[in-house]
């Protein structure tokens, strides 16, 4: 009996260890759902563009997009550029949400490269389906003609696939709103999956050398 008590502290011992580490392992592990928001998630996009009569090209940018507060009511994003050179305040942007029952709502401003664009869709980031304006998308054609498919300047719709560069998403949410000129800057066409997060932000047209610039979530 003196010979198994020893053995059997060593195994409490031991599995009080293992329980231990376990709860700090899955405190430790962040999410990459969307649906499941939560501090220190992190999204990387890399930057790239288009000429007019040339091809895609990455710029060599990157811009990573964090959760940086959450409480119920409201969840707080932070973007910054990530590259070799120094970093000026300019480049960086913090914007904020407020939580509802199926979206996410614009609080303040958002002067957001990647996120920016539901500023001008009442502020709204749907995480429901939605079930009016199906179009298909195709970047390596105009984008300009994605109205055709609606008879609509200006939408939130969906898709039910994607593509983007050799990656394919499905049942995506599509932001879209094109300018009645070129003069009137650019326009722009985003997909945003509820399990990835914003899958790209594109913004084309414009009087400009760029045909349509863009940031693809890679990581």
């Amino acid at each position: 009996m003196k010979r198994l008590i020893p053995i059997l502290f060593l195994l409490l011992l031991s599995l009080q260890f293992l329980s231990c580490d376990k709860i700090t392992h899955n405190d430790e592990e962040i999410p990459s759902s969307f649906t499941k928001l939560q501090v220190g998630q992190e999204w990387l996009f890399a930057k790239w563009q288009k000429l007019h009569s040339e091809k895609n090209k990455f710029t060599g940018d990157t811009v990573s997009v964090s959760i940086i507060a959450k409480d119920d009511s409201t969840v707080t994003f932070y973007e910054t550029p990530i590259r070799l050179d120094s970093i000026s305040p300019w480049d960086t942007t913090t914007f904020k949400f407020q939580i509802e029952d199926s979206l996410l709502r614009q609080v303040g401003n958002n002067h957001s490269q990647v996120f920016g664009i539901v500023t001008n869709h009442g502020g709204l980031l749907p995480l429901g389906h939605i079930d009016s304006n199906l179009v298909t998308i195709d970047i390596t054609s105009s984008l300009f003609q994605v109205r055709n498919q609606t008879d609509k300047n200006w939408f939130i719709g969906y898709a039910d696939s994607f593509e983007l560069f050799s990656k394919v998403y499905k049942d995506v949410i599509v932001f879209y709103d094109i300018r009645a000129t070129v003069w009137d800057g650019f326009g722009h066409l985003a997909v945003f999956s509820r399990e990835e997060g914003m899958v790209t932000t594109i913004y084309f047209g414009g009087y400009s050398p760029i045909a349509k610039y863009g940031y693809e979530l890679t990581k």
